[in-house]
């Protein structure tokens, strides 16, 4: 019985005192079909109360393939002053996480080497980037697997991003240099810089797709035991999108879609298909 690798989740209840409870969150990690496809939620709270999850899909691909869909909240946990936790620098002091990156990975290496029974030595680890947030992309959680959990850094690996979001994931500046920051309208709002990305993990990025990639685009595909995944373009900005470059997974054996983002304007899928946010609660949407 591997019980205490599959679900060590909690649930945890965000109130407002007016309106009573918003929304029970699910934290850790989540099992979505055995042996193949987990959900690791990365929790952040606003004055010590849940706020919302950053969600941290698992796949088994085929071979020694592993494809991981999001990075969480990175080191994350109690707030920090002087600009040392990007987080804070966006967000403000009121917020909180659950961090360190290690304790988002520690459950994800339990799944690799005991439930896909993959060995550290020969896994092929690809990252993919749901949007150029920096909970969602983050040099620390990329470091967490090769420097905590000891995986050695293997040619085959990237990290894969679509070609509108690569020059903000990697700018390693708040706002990637530009002002007013940090502001919401920004472009570069909320793009990762602390800490920077070692040259190593910058090699590993792989910039997928073309500009004007329209909804829908199939910009990638790899596979797995559940069958083709392929990676899509989101809504454009100008569509009132999120990001230019944020994209989904979609699956069409399980009729679903993950979604890398939360936003309200999302690209058309099949009304049989279920639709999964890279926010929140997996069963809410």
């Amino acid at each position: 019985m591997r019980l205490f690798l599959i679900v060590v989740s909690l649930l945890f209840i965000s109130c407002n005192k007016n309106k009573g409870p918003k929304e029970v969150f699910v934290d850790g990690l989540e099992q979505m079909i055995p042996d193949q496809l987990y959900v690791m939620h990365s929790m952040i709270y606003a004055k010590g109360k849940p706020w919302t999850t950053s969600n941290i899909f698992v796949i088994k691909g085929t071979g020694d393939s592993v494809w991981i869909f999001g990075s969480g909240y990175g080191d994350f946990n109690q707030p920090c002053e002087d600009v040392c936790n990007d987080n804070n620098y966006y967000l403000g002091m009121e917020f909180s996480g659950t961090g360190p990156a290690a304790a988002d990975v520690k459950p994800i290496d339990s799944i690799i080497t005991q439930v896909f029974k993959l060995h550290k030595d020969s896994v092929i680890l690809q990252f993919v980037v749901p949007h150029y947030h920096n909970d969602h992309i983050n040099s620390e959680f990329i470091d967490a697997f090769f420097t905590t959990f000891n995986y050695p850094l293997k040619s085959g690996e990237h990290i894969w991003i679509h070609v509108n979001d690569s020059i903000g994931a990697l700018c390693n500046e708040p706002c990637c240099g530009t002002e007013p920051c940090p502001d919401k309208k920004n472009k570069y709002y909320g793009v990762p810089y602390l800490p920077e990305w070692k040259t190593e993990y910058k090699n590993m990025f792989v910039a997928m797709g073309k500009a004007d990639d329209v909804c829908n685009t199939v910009i990638k595909s790899f596979c797995s035991e559940m069958g083709q995944w392929k990676i899509t373009k989101a809504v454009s900005t100008k569509d009132k999108g999120h990001t230019d470059g944020t994209i989904n997974l979609q699956n069409e054996n399980l009729k679903m879609e993950i979604s890398g983002t939360k936003s309200k304007i999302q690209c058309d899928i099949p009304e049989n298909w279920k639709r999964v946010s890279v926010h929140g609660n997996i069963t809410s949407q």
